[in-house]
C-alpha cells in the first residue's frame, strides 16, 4: 500500500451541466461555511480543499465533490500547485499586456466517426454469447408456423337431436298425443232468449231483498239561507293593540 499523501485542488471550474449557483450552495452545505468563503474559492487560482490525505480518502473526497458539481483534481502533496511559491505580479500600468498562447494550441481535429477515447479508457465490451442455431430452420412465408402436434384443439360439443325437424309455417307444433283433451260441458240453450234493451235480467225471486230503514224526521227542518248551523268556533282571544303612541302624519 502506498504511503504517499495527496491534496484535493480546486480551481473554480464546475462540472458541465451544473449551474454555478447550485454548485456554490452544495459546497456551502458540504463544508458548512458561509457564502462569502465559498465565493473566495472561485478566483481561478488553485485552492487546496483537503491536504495530506491517503489515496483512498482523496478519491472519496473527489467523487463527492464531483457529484456536487465542483471540478477538482487529486495531486501529490509534494507536487501540489498550491505549494508552489507565488510569482511577483508586475503592475498592469507599467507593463503592456502580453498575449498568452492557449493550452489547446497543439490540439487537432479528429476525423468524423473516430473514437475519442484511448483503448485504456474505453469500457469493456460485453462477452459474446454463442447461440446454438443448428436446430433452427426457415419455413416458407405462407402457412402456419406451428405444427399440428403443437396446436391446442378445442373440444367440440356433440348435440344429439335425432327427432328434431323443421315444421312448416302455420303447422301445429303439438302432436295429437300431446294435446290435453278437456271434457265438453253440455249446456241446454233451448229456453234461452234475447232480452230487450234496458230490460232487467234478474227475475223477481233472483233479486236481493233490501229492508228499508225507518228514520223519524218529525223534528227536522230546513234553515234559511245564511243561517248558523251550529258549527264549532275556535276559541281565539282578541288582541287589543296599544295605539296610544301612534299619531297621524300631516
Amino acid at each position: 500500500m502506498s504511503n504517499s499523501e495527496f491534496d484535493i485542488i480546486f480551481r473554480g471550474d464546475i462540472v458541465f451541466g451544473h449551474q454555478l449557483a447550485e454548485v456554490k450552495l452544495k459546497l456551502q452545505q458540504l463544508f458548512k461555511v458561509d457564502a462569502a468563503k465559498i465565493d473566495a474559492l472561485f478566483t481561478g487560482r488553485p485552492v487546496p480543499l483537503k491536504r495530506n490525505l491517503d489515496e483512498a480518502t482523496a478519491n472519496k473526497y473527489r467523487d463527492v465533490l464531483l457529484k456536487a458539481g465542483a471540478m477538482v483534481e487529486v495531486c501529490s502533496s509534494d507536487k501540489s500547485p498550491a505549494n508552489a511559491p507565488a510569482k511577483p505580479v508586475a503592475p498592469v500600468r507599467s507593463q503592456p499586456v502580453v498575449p498568452v498562447a492557449p493550452a489547446y494550441a497543439a490540439w487537432t481535429l479528429a476525423p468524423i466517426g473516430a473514437d475519442l477515447l484511448p483503448a485504456s479508457e474505453r469500457p469493456a465490451k460485453p462477452a459474446v454469447v454463442a447461440v446454438d442455431t443448428s436446430g433452427l430452420s426457415l419455413r416458407p412465408a405462407e402457412g402456419n408456423l406451428v405444427d399440428n402436434t403443437e396446436v391446442q384443439h378445442e373440444l367440440e360439443a356433440v348435440v344429439i337431436a335425432p327427432d328434431l325437424g323443421l315444421a312448416a309455417v302455420g303447422e301445429d307444433l303439438i302432436g295429437a298425443d300431446e294435446k290435453l283433451e278437456l271434457p265438453l260441458v253440455e249446456i241446454e240453450l233451448e229456453d234461452w232468449g234475447i232480452a230487450e234493451a234496458g230490460s232487467d235480467l234478474l227475475s223477481a225471486e233472483e233479486r236481493p231483498v233490501v229492508v228499508p230503514i225507518a228514520v223519524a224526521n218529525s223534528d227536522f227542518g230546513l234553515a234559511p239561507a245564511g243561517s248558523d248551523l251550529g258549527q264549532l268556533k275556535a276559541n281565539i282571544k282578541p288582541v287589543t293593540p296599544d295605539i296610544s303612541k301612534l299619531r297621524l302624519a300631516e
